[in-house]
């Protein structure tokens, strides 16, 4: 969707400068939402933000424009949970635990 949305832009001859002042989204942002490359942005309320605004200015249905990056999202965590073979919540988790059971610890040799 968002190479569609690099088509519409240059078929109805708007230059990203332009689009950036009208939408108040940088130049920069605009152009990692026009590749796909997400990991620009961040976070996912602002990349769902600029992509709702980017397509509300080129007249194109939210619906249609999130599409891509909800893909994204998905490959993104499939991809992180197979790999790693836990998700970054219990990476965290055991973590917070390990901080707990030193700090405990700690306390009770006091």
């Amino acid at each position: 969707m968002e190479k569609r949305l690099k088509k519409i832009r240059i078929s109805s001859g708007l230059e990203i400068d332009d689009i950036s002042r009208a939408t108040c989204i940088t130049a920069r942002y605009l152009k990692a939402l026009e590749e796909g490359d997400f990991s620009e942005i961040p976070g996912d309320i602002y990349t769902r933000g600029y992509i709702k605004e980017y397509a509300k200015y080129l007249g194109v249905p939210f619906s249609e424009a999130i599409k891509e990056y909800e893909a994204y999202l998905k490959k993104k965590r499939n991809g992180d949970n197979n790999s790693r073979g836990r998700s970054a919540g219990g990476k965290n988790f055991l973590r917070s635990l390990n901080i707990y059971s030193f700090l405990n610890t700690k306390n009770q040799g006091s």
